[in-house]
């Protein structure tokens, strides 16, 4: 193993048991799946810092695939605007960084593996769910190079946590004991060894120096799902989510404790999420920011609660899950409690396009499914409701997480991430139970829309959003027991 800075050694997990290749090679490896930003980037301080070692410069690469599940504008727009950030801090960092975009008058295969022929090592994003910790794997273990994957999604690196935490005030107390080890961030690492200025093995997008147009155009030759539109309320730059976090703390992190159930006042949640999934932003950033607020303890105490032992424990259990998005991960008790009940007779199906759509009798649902399909963002007390009732309205509690599954995952840009599957878990059951056996759900709590109704502007509200005209996506026409 290298000889890693301390800053990063706690991060660092070797994926395969390949030597570090000291001769005839141009650069370290920075391979970037999730984590698009240039700065606070563990995987790149690691890169630089294995290179500082080999006297070798970095070259950051991150490339972006037409047949991810489910492709769309509006994760390619994500994708590639994330992506064009990254080359731009990147640029002003001193390190190059280059970005392919696979379609159909463009395609190349098995780039990363053609990259690494010229690298000492290969230094990756470490994330434990979707395509990214599969893609890792098995280039590891294909790859004749070391390859390493580095925690950056995480204050507390995952590895450094005990096995078998249990429960979430496990987590908080074990997380919490290490927070303040780090927190602290000296600096960005500077390469010692400049630019790296030789050939790739393809051209590079330049993305750096590409318009707003010019990337819709990219995306306009993509094989993809062109019926699903962009989401212009986030913008995927690290100045937008720096913006966001900034305008949060200053009006809203105040009052975080008493308004943040209330998807009426959209300014009392940091909406956060999107920039934390693709790592446009990191929560060493954001604790230190909330750490450093004017603002009542318990609202710092709740808010950084929410992110640092809700979120990371949902990270924490997505490692020790061979499918971290699989129906089996739900706790045994409930989801046999669900199964139990699945041939209780259901109010209403509904197909999978009305669900799509937000087109059923209930005007709460409607109004969180519709905001999710128009702006790929759903409140997260909103989430709790919806996921409820998708359990009555399918015909068994697999479709119904399936279906939660893929609405969430194609819709969401937070979406396809450990804290999403974590909340449906919570609905599915995860949480604690019901007071008493009851059809469809067995002991798992079912949830009514009482209490967000009655909070200060939800009627009105949830009234404009349920009637609200909304694109019209391709969906397959039928049930989703029959379709996913």
């Amino acid at each position: 193993m290298p000889d890693w800075s301390s800053d990063i050694a706690d991060r660092v997990r070797a994926l395969n048991t390949q030597p570090v290749n000291q001769t005839k090679t141009a650069y370290v490896l920075c391979w970037l799946q999730q984590t698009l930003r240039a700065w606070d980037n563990p995987a790149i301080d690691g890169a630089v810092d294995l290179g500082n070692q080999l006297n070798l410069p970095v070259l950051v690469y991150h490339g972006v695939r037409e047949d991810y599940p489910y492709a769309s504008n509006r994760l390619h727009a994500f994708l590639l605007g994330a992506s064009r950030d990254l080359q731009q801090g990147c640029k002003r960092r001193g390190l190059r960084c280059v970005t392919y975009v696979d379609r159909d008058e463009r395609r190349e295969k098995g780039l990363v593996y053609r990259l690494a022929e010229s690298a000492a090592a290969v230094v990756t994003d470490d994330h434990p769910v979707f395509v990214a910790r599969v893609q890792a794997k098995r280039f590891a273990e294909r790859c004749d190079r070391a390859v390493f994957a580095i925690d950056t999604a995480r204050l507390v690196p995952t590895q450094m946590l005990p096995d078998n935490l249990s429960t979430t005030p496990a987590f908080r107390k074990a997380s919490g004991e290490l927070r303040s080890i780090y927190e602290a961030h000296a600096a960005d690492f500077d390469s010692r060894c400049g630019l790296y200025e030789g050939n790739v093995c393809f051209a590079d997008e330049g993305l750096a120096d590409k318009s707003d147009a010019k990337i819709r155009s990219i995306i306009s030759e993509c094989v993809i799902d062109h019926s699903l539109l962009p989401c212009p309320e986030f913008p995927p730059t690290a100045a937008a989510a720096e913006t966001a976090l900034a305008e949060f703390i200053e009006y809203s992190l105040k009052t975080y404790p008493y308004r943040r159930n209330n998807p009426a006042e959209e300014d009392s949640v940091s909406r956060l999420s999107p920039y934390l999934h693709f790592g446009v932003i990191g929560p060493r950033v954001i604790t230190a920011a909330v750490r450093a607020a004017d603002a009542p303890a318990n609202a710092k105490w709740k808010y950084l609660d929410e992110l640092l032992t809700w979120r990371e424990y949902f990270h924490y259990l997505a490692y020790q899950a061979d499918q971290p998005d699989g129906f089996q991960t739900v706790p045994e008790r409930p989801r046999q409690s669900l199964l139990d009940h699945a041939d209780d007779e259901r109010p209403v199906l509904y197909s999978l396009t009305d669900l799509v759509h937000g087109r059923t009798d209930d005007e709460t649902w409607n109004a969180a499914q519709r905001q999710w399909l128009e702006t790929g963002y759903m409140h997260n007390n909103l989430r709790m409701y919806w996921g409820k009732q998708i359990i009555k309205w399918t015909r068994d509690p697999e479709t119904a997480w399936n279906t939660a599954c893929y609405l969430n995952d194609r819709l969401s840009l937070d979406g396809r991430d450990p804290a999403t599957y974590g909340n449906m878990r919570w609905v599915f059951g995860m949480s604690k139970p019901s007071y008493r056996e009851q059809p469809i759900y067995g002991w798992v709590a079912p949830k009514s829309d009482r209490a967000i109704r009655k909070r200060p502007g939800a009627v009105e509200w949830l009234e404009n959003w349920a009637k609200r005209k909304t694109v019209s996506i391709d969906v397959p026409d039928g049930m989703p027991h029959d379709l996913l």
